[in-house]
């Protein structure tokens, strides 16, 4: 086994954690005179959640993606504690496929910067780049995972889009927060916090998303997800 810091060709990485130091990427591939029979090649997810750094937005609706990068962290065991590219960043693993997730901490508007760089240092392909943002076009509490999409009317899609050099090709997870009731300032819609019900149903649709998240980098858009879209769809739908 040969291991690295770096390499071009990244296939299977590990967090490496010493004592009283940061974590950083470990590279590891297999030689050719290992058993090819029972070599496994990984390639790294990067997941980016989009949100607003600092407490004044904290549980807002427009932090969501922030939301599901917690969740994660917490069910996968990464620790979230280093900064890189104007993000916050946790290196792990979900079974044996290496992920890295990441906060931005640009805010919203311009959170492509450290997607962009962040994609770029660790050769991450545009298939394997999920983003996970706020999407007023759902109800609240829905869900949407797909392999590609536009950037609507979002400031923080558009600017991750514009920073990969306007490519769409990449995963993204939606989730739904609702539009502003009546004559609502949408700014002001997303910056309010959830009433207690809304809560309930985000919080539900964190834990849903999260299991998805998995099931995307475990086996790709395969018929899993195809299900918990239709599921999504129709969740508050009465029979």
């Amino acid at each position: 086994m040969i291991c690295s810091t770096y390499t071009p060709r990244i296939y299977h990485f590990h967090a490496v954690r010493p004592v009283f130091q940061k974590p950083r990427f470990r590279v590891c591939s297999s030689t050719s005179s290992e058993n090819d029979r029972f070599k496994i090649e990984y390639t790294p997810w990067l997941i980016v959640g989009l949100g607003n750094p600092g407490n004044k937005y904290h549980g807002t609706r427009h932090n969501v993606g922030f939301e599901m990068i917690d969740v994660l962290a917490r069910k996968e065991g990464v620790l979230m504690n280093t900064i890189q590219s104007k993000a916050l960043i946790g290196i792990g693993a979900i079974e044996e496929v290496p992920i890295l997730l990441a906060k931005p901490q640009t805010y919203m508007n311009f959170s492509g910067e450290s997607v962009g760089s962040l994609a770029s240092h660790y050769r991450v392909p545009l298939r394997h780049i999920l983003l996970i943002y706020d999407e007023m076009a759902l109800p609240n509490g829905v869900l949407r995972l797909q392999p590609k999409g536009g950037q609507g009317y979002h400031n923080g899609v558009k600017s991750v889009m514009g920073n990969l050099d306007g490519r769409r090709n990449f995963p993204r997870l939606s989730i739904g927060i609702g539009k502003p009731p009546g004559n609502m300032d949408m700014k002001a819609f997303l910056l309010q916090k959830f009433s207690p019900w809304e809560r309930k149903q985000i919080d539900e649709a964190l834990e849903q998303g999260s299991e998805a998240v998995k099931t995307l980098v475990l086996s790709g858009f395969s018929q899993g997800i195809s299900r918990f879209n239709l599921v999504q769809k129709y969740k508050f739908h009465k029979v």
